[in-house]
């Protein structure tokens, strides 16, 4: 069995947690299919279900639109250009 004909369990809110809440938008998409997939493999009345939309938007929402780190003031002041550039 190659490592993509693997079939993962459905993970648990730990795990989903752990799984989602360390992405940056670098990897977002990738772990965006991956809860993605886990949606597919279950019934669309799954109780799981709302809680795996709601991940995918976060996903693609950060995946697209970037973080911004948490910082709403910068702690620099802002400087010039250099000259002749």
């Amino acid at each position: 069995m190659t490592v993509l004909d693997h079939v993962y369990d459905i993970p648990d809110d730990d795990e989903l947690a752990q799984l989602v809440g360390a992405a940056t938008p670098h990897f977002a998409l990738q772990i965006r299919d991956r809860v993605a997939g886990y949606a597919r493999s279950l019934p669309a009345d799954h109780p799981r279900q709302v809680d795996l939309a709601r991940q995918l938007e976060r996903l693609e929402a950060l995946a697209v639109g970037g973080e911004s780190g948490g910082v709403s003031v910068t702690d620099l002041p802002s400087r010039s250009s250099l000259p002749g550039r």
